[in-house]
């Protein structure tokens, strides 16, 4: 069984599925998403993640600023399906974040701010 929960947990988290855990009260998730893309913290918010979730040969990026340090940005170039993470800071955990679509030659299109 701690076999089968462990990979159940690992999952779970790989796909930012966190809210199966107990989380510390200074957590909080935040979420945004805008045109195909998707932009997240969970949990602790030392990371960030971005997905491209539509097939339209379009950069997605996220925009973020930590604790400590703002004007963050991660890409994703992957295309569709495609997710990639930034580095872990628990130290300076992730406060806000958007997602963004980056549109040659027009201004690129990004969501609200996302805060936790």
């Amino acid at each position: 069984m701690g076999m089968t929960m462990g990979k159940r947990v690992a999952a779970m988290a790989i796909i930012g599925a966190s809210l199966f855990a107990a989380s510390p009260a200074f957590a909080g998730n935040m979420f945004a998403s805008k045109n195909g893309s998707e932009a997240w913290s969970y949990g602790t918010n030392g990371q960030v993640a971005v997905k491209d979730v539509k097939a339209d040969s379009r950069e997605v990026y996220a925009e973020y600023d930590r604790l400590y340090s703002n004007d963050h940005e991660l890409r994703n170039s992957g295309g569709a399906g495609s997710t990639v993470y930034g580095p872990m800071n628990t130290n300076s955990p992730v406060t806000r974040l958007k997602a963004c679509v980056a549109i040659n030659l027009q201004p690129d299109e990004c969501s609200g701010w996302s805060y936790r």
